[in-house]
């Protein structure tokens, strides 16, 4: 141990005047009372010696006073370090990609072997491995200052490519290494030209290779084959085997899937072709860094539009291609002609002005081109307008547009027309989950003219963006692959100031960023655009950044000139990964004597300790001495009095229920069965903690955390609603069907969930899925079944579900019982189907939706929510909503029957804001 301030140590000094001074303060004169003055007059006088202050007290306080000049002196404990020298010492850095994973461990290594040689007296001599951003070797830092070679380490950052052990050797070469104690922190990572340091190395005097776990090093590859499929894969060195999570990310940051992959193992990634169309980059949870992010780029996802108009329509100030072709101006690469041209090429998005979509066999040739992945956008227009008219006149065409997101109503709604405003409309924010949700809408924007969309049951889930009066100006609907988008106003200011405004082209830039890309050429030479930095995360290029040969980035290696990112045109991106091109891994072979890093540790300061030790010693002597005095009893009383008051105020009633209760008996929980499987578990637990959230926000039921049980063992009496996923290795258990069959036959709710086997999300396991249900269920009394219609009360338990129940899937059917069970008011004791709802109800720690839903996106989860909505307050209240149903009767049995009463209905748009 040794001081940094040991003329402090002088303070140790005035220890005897204090002990002089303490010793010499009497304490403080009691009072005592006598029976009698009687006992006074027989005492005698006698010198009296003031009293002094016991020993203990006087040891007590010079220990407080001694450990805070002990502490003020800086006292730091030196630890035990293998790393000793008696000459110059030189530390050797491995900085590059590899060294992430413990970097700070070896920071503090490499400070407290630094900090070692230089108490002996010893030159400290730093040499970094990895070449500097300017692409230059860094400079050797020698020092014979430790708060100097603090500073160093402190601001030393790694570097996210790989180390360069010929430019280190060379660096080396240049320094007299014959008298140089040498300690390499070594990344174990094998790499070019490891014998040329080898060499270089074997020039000093003694060489130490410190090594940490070989296994925290990993590197994430993946690729795509011509028909779509993913592939990853996970590199790492000889290691017991373990499993790690890769996440299939957005441009946003959002999760699209998430796969467990063993390292090793050529992982096959079944990403359905809508979300891979949202794939930004893959990366591996929980370990950031360079070696960890696969980057997509827009490799296949450049975005050509193609611009479908009418003659005319082009003439500059009046025609709306004319001010299309400037809102697209820099948003990407244009192509203008007929429907056979346009969709011949290869096209991302297809806008269509007013009158451009006629003839059966153009409308026909540009749905199917939707349906495999392409976007439509359409703008309304008098020739729109007519169609719909003329539509709806003749009785017999009761076909929908199927280029049209929604139906419309026949003519147009104007100022000064049948369906006129009184003023023009503006703008209401954006819808939360609209693509434009965050643009910020100018003040002045107007629309004067519009066509309307019949106002049917789900037209809300259609709508992107509306007018100030909740009438819609954008709708989309999926259609296949693809989507297909309306403005119900022009693309020339004829109807709405919106063209000749700066949200326009915005908004048409998240169009065309939301649809699915082309392959198509790339510039011949490709200059990086955005880089990885040491965390994963993309920065601007290094000064030494140079651009690629666009023929040459199938073979080019990440290095300091070439370092792992995107390529190319911002609107046109290629990757380069750090695993691109990269040789297998190998771990490198020792350069020295093996070193462990155990016994290298920063010195540990011991000041602040013995600082607080000492008033912790002086706040003792201060309740001592108020004891003494007669004075710690009434303040403590006084505090205790104070502190039981606060306490009563802040706390509740303690309950007079023993700590046994389970909570499902305070709170109303759902419950979910654990299967054993750990990634279905978690997407059981955060389904049913979304729904429960969910649930509470919207109606009155107020939801706990959910809790998983295992049938058999854990009480079911205390739940109204238990989700069982079925999983394809799932066995019958006896104990568990007597369980579940008493919780059905009083009154509990049993929903099966197959979990979308058999569809596309997961194509392969349906037969073993089906296999496991009838396994699990032979012995559960399942009454009839029959299919679940928008008939049944499910259909309006608070939300009138018209458009089918579906989860992360949709199309499935839902099957409940035929009849309902008479002891329990004709509510189903079992919901099966196969929609895989808590996939899509699932809610992860940071608020967001681990995993998509397909086809119909956050719409689908709207839909998936209100129908667990629906089955939750199902399972709490029963049959009630059918009561109304039979309201004309119950009325006539009382004898107040009017025919001029309107019954009510069994379910409203009400029921949305009024249901319990």
């Amino acid at each position: 141990m040794i001081f940094l301030s040991p003329l402090l140590l002088l303070g140790l000094l005035a220890l005897p005047a204090l002990w002089w001074l303490v010793r010499a303060t009497p304490p403080a004169p009691q009072e005592k009372s006598f029976p009698s003055l009687l006992l006074l007059r027989r005492l005698t006088a006698q010198r009296e010696d003031a009293a002094r202050s016991p020993l203990w007290l006087l040891i007590l306080r010079i220990a407080a006073v001694a450990l805070v000049i002990f502490g003020l002196s800086r006292p730091v404990l030196i630890p035990h370090s293998s790393g000793k020298t008696n000459g110059p010492f030189l530390i050797v850095m491995d900085d590059g990609w590899a060294a992430i994973p413990h970097w700070n461990e070896r920071v503090a290594a490499a400070l407290s072997l630094g900090q070692s040689a230089l108490r002996s007296g010893n030159p400290v001599t730093l040499v970094r491995a990895a070449r500097s951003p300017d692409g230059a070797m860094p400079e050797p830092f020698v020092t014979r200052d430790s708060h100097a070679l603090s500073e160093r380490f402190e601001h030393m950052r790694p570097q996210p490519w790989p180390v360069d052990r010929a430019g280190l050797a060379d660096e080396l070469g240049h320094i007299d290494l014959s008298n140089q104690h040498i300690t390499l922190l070594s990344d174990g990572v094998a790499a070019p030209h490891d014998e040329a340091l080898q060499n270089t190395l074997s020039k000093a005097e003694a060489v130490q290779d410190m090594r940490w776990n070989p296994c925290d090093v990993l590197r994430l590859s993946a690729n795509q084959e011509a028909n779509g499929t993913l592939h990853a894969k996970v590199e790492g060195f000889s290691c017991p085997s373990r499993t790690v999570t890769v996440r299939a990310v957005a441009g946003n940051g959002g999760t699209l899937a998430a796969y467990p992959v063993q390292i090793g193992e050529d992982k096959i990634l079944p990403l359905p072709a809508l979300l891979r169309n949202q794939l930004d980059h893959f990366a591996v949870e929980g370990l950031a860094g360079p070696a960890t992010t696969v980057l997509r780029g827009d490799v296949g996802h450049r975005r050509p539009v193609g611009l479908l108009q009418t003659p005319g329509d082009n003439t500059p100030l009046i025609g709306s291609a004319f001010f299309l072709n400037h809102a697209l101006d820099t948003l990407s690469e244009r192509r203008t002609g007929d429907a056979s041209a346009l969709l011949g090429s290869s096209l991302s998005v297809l806008v269509a002005t007013d009158g451009s979509l006629s003839g059966d066999q153009t409308r026909n040739r540009v749905l199917e081109w939707v349906r495999h992945g392409g976007m439509l956008i359409r703008f309304a227009g008098p020739g729109l307008a007519a169609a719909q008219s003329s539509q709806q006149d003749n009785a017999t065409d009761d076909a929908p547009d199927a280029l049209l997101p929604v139906p419309l109503m026949s003519g147009m709604r104007q100022l000064g027309g049948p369906m006129s405003w009184g003023k023009p409309q503006a703008l209401e924010t954006f819808p939360a989950t609209s693509p434009f949700a965050d643009l910020a809408i100018p003040p002045d924007m107007t629309v004067s003219r519009q066509v309307l969309a019949k106002p049917e049951t789900g037209l809300q889930d259609h709508v992107w963006a509306a007018l100030a009066d909740g009438t819609p100006l954008v709708t989309a609907r999926s259609e296949g692959n693809g989507e297909i988008v309306l403005f119900h106003i022009t693309a020339s200011p004829d109807w709405s100031n919106l063209p000749i405004s700066g949200l326009f082209p915005q908004m048409l830039e998240r169009l065309i960023e939301r649809s699915a890309g082309v392959t198509g050429t790339s510039p011949t030479d490709l200059t990086p655009w955005r880089t990885l930095d040491s965390t994963g995360g993309l920065t601007m290029p290094p000064a030494a950044a140079r651009a690629v040969k666009a023929n040459a980035l199938a073979t080019t290696e990440v290095s300091v000139t070439h370092p792992a990112g995107l390529y190319g045109p911002a609107h046109g991106t290629r990757p380069l990964n750090l695993s691109d091109h990269a040789p297998p891994l190998r771990e490198e072979a020792l350069m020295g004597t093996q070193l462990t890093p155990e016994g290298a540790s920063p010195d540990r300061p011991l000041g602040p300790w013995l600082l607080a030790t000492g008033l912790l010693v002086l706040l003792v002597d201060f309740a001592l001495s108020l004891r003494r005095r007669g004075l710690l009893g009434p303040l403590c009383g006084v505090l205790v009095v104070l502190s039981f008051q606060q306490a009563q105020a802040q706390q509740p009633v303690p309950s007079a229920l023993p700590t046994t209760v389970p909570q499902a008996a305070l709170e109303t929980r759902l419950a979910y069965i654990v299967t054993g499987n750990d990634d279905v578990d978690t997407a059981s637990r955060e389904g049913l903690q979304g729904l429960s959230d969910y649930t509470s926000a919207r109606s009155s039921a107020l939801l706990g955390h959910p809790d998983g049980v295992v049938p058999g063992k854990d009480d079911l009496a205390f739940y109204p609603l238990i989700y069982w996923p079925i999983t394809a290795d799932a066995q019958p258990d006896a104990a568990r069907t007597k369980a579940l069959n008493a919780f059905m036959d009083h009154g509990g709710i049993l929903l099966i969930d197959q979990q979308g086997a058999g569809t596309d999300m997961d194509a392969g396991s349906g037969g073993a899925v089906r296999a496991a249900l009838k396994r699990v269920t032979d012995g559960l009394t399942i009454p009839p079944l029959a299919k679940l219609t928008d008939k049944h009360v499910l259909g309006h338990t608070f939300y009138l579900l018209h458009s089918g129940f579906p989860g992360r899937v949709n199309g499935q059917p839902v099957y409940v019982a035929r009849n309902g069970d008479e002891a329990n008011d004709d509510v189903s004791p079992v919901i099966i189907g196969n929609g895989d709802w808590a996939h899509a109800w699932a809610v992860d720690a940071s608020g967001n939706h681990p995993y998509a839903v397909l086809p119909g996106g956050d719409d689908q989860r709207t839909q998936a929510y209100r129908f667990g909505v629906n089955m939750v307050l199902y399972a709490l209240t029963g049959n009630y909503k059918s009561d109304q149903a039979h309201y004309p009767e119950m009325l006539h049995r009382l004898g107040q029957d009017n025919p001029d009463t309107q019954s009510p209905s069994v379910g409203t748009d009400e029921d949305e804001e009024d249901a319990p």
